[in-house]
This record gives structure tokens, sequence and C-alpha cells, in this order.
């Protein structure tokens, strides 16, 4: 073939190819298209900003919780507890997180948001705005407890607190914080659904599934299933107790075995031990001291403190004629008076621990003492409660009623996940990693 002939066939081709939708190697221009289609938006997904979470307390012990979550240059903060000393921290009397990192980048925090008002989340609080000023948002009676601390330290002036209701939505940087009404042995708790550019993480704060709870609705499963189906980036979940199996058993069960142990104290005066934080469960015991005909007095600072809040804020109802002074216990036969007290976790100066030493002002306990530890010892704590029990029961003679449950096992690894189905965490990631799916426990 000639070399014009050549040339006049090679165009001929061209044009074939031209009109027939391919390109001079053989494949189609539609599928070429698609291609470049899935390849920007593979691009598009590449390009999401990493999104790094930091714990500077609370992984892997329990108490002094606080979480960092980074993105785009913003920081948010979630909770800021405080946690009790060890037996060989002599002369500490709390542990606080290093809040050196906050410090550094403050100008890039854009909030502190509060799961709930527990001290192991709330407890750090005046420490960190002491030293730098970032405003507060969280649930009603959160704030409230947050606000007495405030005002001891000086500081309810310096620090903006914005009330945040569950079910809404608030925007801080680049991210969108909702906030999930759950369940817990205190009113008001939240957990949070945090949309950043570069994912959603769900962070569920201290929570249990509770069908029947003692006030409130129960958990916002609905919520939880929603941002599911929309895509979890990672899971922070809750995790005290949840390597033990079953569910966490129902409040109201807890009623029942105080009814019972109110009947078998029926001659002795009843002083119950409990952790100040589970308004809950006081107003079970203050339900059961009216039903028969107890007075009830507190004793503790904290517990008088979240008393006192909870009652102003409506979360606590008290029978009139209830409520005693503490001063006025002598005034009325031991068997007509329920105490309620901190100190179920064996702290050396809390009331409990000063009536078993004989060091309380007001109360001594003795043979006529009826004694309930409503509380389960926090792990570390056993040899601290301990102790106490046996001071009361062998040293002052007093009767151990029981130990009511005051733990419970959280369905983060579980019920949660199953929910919520997060995107599966990288082998090799560590917790801290930028862009690290999955499921990690605090507690």
């Amino acid at each position: 073939m000639s070399a014009k002939n050549q040339q006049k066939n090679y165009k001929l081709k061209q044009n074939w190819y031209s009109k027939n939708g391919r390109n001079n190697q053989g494949s189609k221009k539609g599928q070429s298209s698609k291609m470049s289609k899935k390849a920007a938006k593979t691009s598009k997904a590449a390009k999401k900003p990493p999104v790094r979470v930091s714990f500077l307390g609370g992984l892997n012990e329990i108490g002094k919780n606080i979480t960092l979550i980074e993105c785009e240059g913003d920081i948010l903060i979630v909770d800021c507890g405080m946690a009790f000393p060890d037996g060989d921290m002599l002369g500490v009397d709390l542990v606080i997180p290093d809040f050196t990192y906050i410090e550094q980048n403050v100008d890039r925090v854009r909030g502190i948001v509060l799961t709930h008002g527990h001290e192991d989340h709330i407890g750090g609080l005046p420490f960190l705005l002491a030293k730098v000023n970032v405003p507060l948002y969280g649930t009603p009676l959160t704030l409230g407890l947050v606000e007495n601390k405030l005002r001891e330290h000086s500081l309810i002036n310096k620090v903006k607190m914005n009330v945040v209701n569950a079910g809404s939505t608030i925007t801080l940087g680049c991210m969108e914080v909702k906030f999930i009404h759950v369940n817990h042995s205190i009113p008001d708790a939240v957990a949070f659904a945090i949309k950043t550019p570069g994912g959603t993480l769900v962070h569920t704060g201290d929570f249990k599934i509770d069908c029947t709870p003692i006030s409130g609705d129960t958990i916002d499963l609905s919520s939880f299933a929603k941002v599911g189906d929309e895509g979890v980036l990672a899971l922070l979940g809750e995790s005290t107790n949840a390597n033990r199996p079953g569910y966490t058993r129902t409040e109201q069960m807890v009623s029942d075995s105080l009814d019972n142990l109110f009947k078998k104290a029926e001659k002795y005066r009843i002083i119950i031990a409990t952790f100040a934080s589970n308004v809950n469960r006081v107003q079970q015991i203050i339900d059961c001291a009216e039903k028969y005909g107890r007075k009830v007095a507190f004793s503790g600072r904290s517990m008088v403190t979240y008393m006192d809040v909870a009652g102003k804020l409506g979360y606590l109802n008290v029978p009139k004629n209830t409520l005693i002074d503490i001063d006025m216990l002598k005034k009325y036969p031991p068997e007509q008076i329920v105490l309620i007290t901190t100190g179920s976790q064996g702290e050396p100066m809390s009331a409990l621990s000063r009536m078993a030493y004989s060091d309380h002002r007001k109360v001594m306990v003795g043979e006529g003492d009826f004694i309930i530890i409503s509380a389960n010892p926090i792990p570390g704590n056993e040899k601290s409660v301990g102790n106490i029990v046996d001071e009361r029961v062998h040293v002052r003679r007093a009767r151990l009623g029981s130990r009511l449950p005051g733990g419970a096992q959280a369905h983060a690894p579980s019920g949660a996940s199953e929910i919520l189905h997060p995107r599966p965490r990288r082998a090799e990631a560590p917790a801290q990693a930028r862009g690290a799916g999955g499921v990690f426990g605090h507690g």
C-alpha cells in the first residue's frame, strides 16, 4: 500500500472512532468519563480533613475524664473531671489532668461540652478555668452544679455558661454537637454526636439502658440509630464494668431492696452512704423514709450542695416536714431518723469515715445504727471501703445492713455499637491516631 493510501486509511479510522464514541486506543468515552468521576469522588473522600482524638485522662483509669477532639485547627473539649488519690498519694487531696496542651493551644479551643454532673466529669473545671477562659455548654442540672464550684473558686463572673437541653444542636468552630438524652444515676445526662468535616464521632458519656428509670425519659435510642444510619467514624463509649456479661438492672429494683431494709431496721437509726451526685438514689431513699414516717438529714458538704441545687432546679422532691437539719437529730428517736451521707468509697475525709473513727462533730456510730452502703466500690477503693466497714461493725458494733448496687454494666461494646455500627478501626492505628475509626472505652 502506498504512503498516500495509508494516510487515507488512518484518517478514515480516526473519523470512525470519533463517530462511534471511541478514542484512538479503542476505549469508550463513557467508560473514561465514569472512571474520571469515580477518581474525583475518591479524591474528594481522600481530602477529608483528619480528626484527632486525645485523652488527657479517663482512659484505662477511673476518674478525671477529659477528651480533646481536633479538626481543621479547632479543638473541642468533652468533660473535665478529677479523681481521688490512691492510698500511696500522701498529702494529695485531688488528682486532676495535665492541662499543659490546652494552655498552649487555648486560642484554638472553641468550648467545653459536659455530659453530666459527676465529679469525675466536672471536678477539674475550676482548676482549668483558673488558667484559661473557655465557654461551657451543658444541661441545666450539670451547669447548676458547676456554678457552685465556680463560685467557691471566685470564677463565677469570669466564665460564660450556656444551657443546652437534650435534643438541641450547637455549632463550635467546624463541629456540630448534638446533645442526646441518656440514662444515668444523675439526671440531665447526655451523650454527644459530634459532626466534623472528617466524619461523625459519638461520645456516649456515662450511660445505661434502663427501660423504667426513676425519673425522666428512657435513653434516646432513636437518635443514636439515626446517627448510625448517617455513618459514624468512631464511637467513644463508657466502658466501666463493660466486660461483665448481661444487662444493668433497672433502678426500680433498688426501691424494693430499700423497702426490705427499712423493714429490717424498724428499731434502728438508718445511716445510708451513697454518692452525693446520685440524685435518683437519694430520691428513692427520701420516698422510702417518708413512707415509714422517718425524718431525713444530710451529712457531708458535697451531699448538702448537690441536694440544694437539685431541689432548686426541681430534680429532687422532698415532702413537706420530712427534711431536718443535722443539728436536730437528737430531738428525734433513732428509729425515726434516716441520715444520708457521703463516704461510700471510704474516702478518708468523708462524713462516714469521720463518723466511723469518732471524728465527726455531730454524729457518732454505735450499736443503735443500721448502716447501708448504697454504692459499689470503685475499682481501687475496695481496701478503703473494707477498712471503714471493719471499723464500724467490729469496733463500733453498728449493724451493717447491706450493700445496694451503685455501679452498672455499660453497653458501649455491644448495645451502642450495634445501633451506631462505627467504622472498623484500623489495626495499626493507635487510639489517638488521626482518622482512626472504631470503638474506644473510657472510665
